[in-house]
């Protein structure tokens, strides 16, 4: 009787299990769309995990990234302290998210499962 490898449940990995293929997909699992690339390739659950978490990340980026645009060129045509004040905020999401990927991908490589707060649910019902 054989396991499929993407039901084997791998609730932590140690860095040493991790090869360079497995490590490579991890830091893919967390830029923006190119974690499409380990989720269909990968059949590493973990690594697939860490896809899936990657994902959601990023859709959830986008549409937070798309409203705060969207409202911030609609304030702009009241006033331009509105334009500055959207800019800032469009700024401090990105640095957001980049500080979030990084975060996740550290973990990654140590062979942690972090779940982002409020995303990290999301994952195991996919």
């Amino acid at each position: 009787m054989t396991v499929d490898p993407l039901t084997t449940d791998e609730a932590q990995v140690s860095p040493e299990d991790l090869n360079e293929e497995d490590k490579v997909m991890l830091v893919f699992s967390y830029l923006w769309v190119l974690a499409i690339v380990p989720f269909m390739v990968t059949r590493r659950e973990y690594v697939r995990w860490h896809a899936k978490q990657g994902l959601i990340l990023c859709g959830v980026a986008c549409l937070v990234f798309l409203g705060v645009i969207f409202v911030g060129a609609v304030l702009a045509t009241i006033s331009r302290v509105f334009a500055w004040l959207f800019a800032f905020g469009l700024i401090n999401l990105v640095l957001l998210y980049l500080a979030i990927a990084i975060v996740c991908v550290i973990k990654a490589m140590r062979g942690e499962r972090w779940a982002i707060p409020f995303l990290g649910d999301l994952v195991e019902k996919i």
